[in-house]
């Protein structure tokens, strides 16, 4: 119940907020120019967390901050406050990861999809127990010709705001594991725009995400918690992810799309960087190198989640998802020598 109320009291500030600073800003965001944006795309616990972080060290980017994530109505208009009230509620790690939660660092907008519009699978979130409420809001093929017409329209009002607030002529950088889903949709809307990739082992995938579900699921949903549904569920998202993407990558001009190995990108940053600069013909690659040593200096001593996994999950895994195993080259653990493996995400 008190869910339910905090929600409805924020949903009538932000609506309140929003209307003033649409009659202060609209204008003038309306009238900004966007440069084509890049999207970080991959599923959900496959590194697209690190590799954004990375990346945003370029100056020639820009990307949803806290601020903009949390308040995507009207940020422009109140974050010069709002930072200094939330900033103290602000955990210090993630709850599903450990990792840091600080207001500036970049943050996923799918979430300021959801409190804009609430066409967004993060409904799911709030309502598990009712897929037929947001599964057709992964490919957006789906929506009815009005409901893509706002989904765009807000979308690229969201991306304008980004680009007027910066002040500057820069290029949006995003992450969402959602838009590996779109992009059909997405270069329908910006036929010059980008995609970087990034997968990582089965395994670690397939214990992380199941631990991610359990705690955002179980801290603000409003269903009952049904860890059997929660993980059928997330394996057949995954195989649908894969089998999207596979058909997906084939319409992206060349030069448009790059593809990273997690573990590639751990073991040595700067050169996995600097094939994706190259690739994409990116710019100013020797001033993000030198921005972003800093960060790799306290990734050091990151602690990864460590998950136990016996025989029997080993086969499960491996059964469900081995189209991925085959498509990125990883290998089946000895399940029948496995007693326990413990699996860091």
């Amino acid at each position: 119940m008190s869910r339910l109320i905090s929600s409805g009291l924020l949903s009538i500030s932000n609506s309140f907020f929003a209307l003033f600073e649409n009659l202060i800003f609209s204008r003038k965001v309306n009238r900004t120019k966007l440069e084509p944006p890049i999207f970080i795309i991959g599923h959900w616990r496959s590194g697209t967390t690190l590799l954004h972080n990375l990346m945003s060290m370029d100056k020639q980017f820009i990307y949803p901050n806290m601020g903009a994530m949390l308040f995507p109505s009207h940020f422009l208009l109140t974050e010069p406050v709002l930072k200094h009230v939330v900033k103290h509620l602000l955990p210090k790690q993630r709850p599903m990861d450990n990792m840091p939660v600080t207001w500036d660092l970049p943050q996923e907008d799918e979430t300021s999809i959801l409190l804009l519009h609430l066409m967004s699978p993060y409904l799911a979130i709030s309502f598990s127990d009712q897929p037929e409420v947001y599964d057709r809001y992964y490919e957006l093929d789906r929506l009815t010709p009005k409901e893509a017409s706002l989904w765009k329209k807000t979308f690229l009002y969201f991306m304008k705001k980004l680009t007027f607030k910066s002040g500057e002529k820069k290029r949006v950088l995003l992450k969402s594991p959602t838009h590996t889903f779109r992009i059909p949709f997405l270069l329908e809307m910006f036929p010059d725009a980008q995609f970087v990739y990034i997968y990582r082992d089965p395994y670690k995938v397939y214990n992380s995400t199941l631990h991610l579900r359990r705690t955002m699921f179980g801290d603000n949903g409003f269903a009952p918690l049904d860890m059997e549904k929660l993980e059928e569920d997330m394996s057949n998202i995954y195989v649908n992810h894969l089998d999207v993407y596979e058909r997906d990558r084939q319409i992206v001009p060349e030069g448009q799309l790059h593809e990273v190995r997690f573990e590639d990108l751990e073991e040595d940053p700067v050169g996995e960087l600097r094939k994706l600069y190259e690739h994409l013909n990116l710019p100013d690659f020797d001033d993000l190198v030198k921005n972003m040593q800093p960060y790799l200096k306290d990734q050091k001593s990151y602690k990864k989640n460590k998950y136990e996994m016996d025989a029997a999950q080993e086969k499960k895994i491996y059964e469900r998802w081995q189209k991925a195993f085959e498509m990125f080259g990883y290998d089946r653990l000895p399940s029948e020598a496995l007693v326990k493996a413990r699996v860091a995400s």
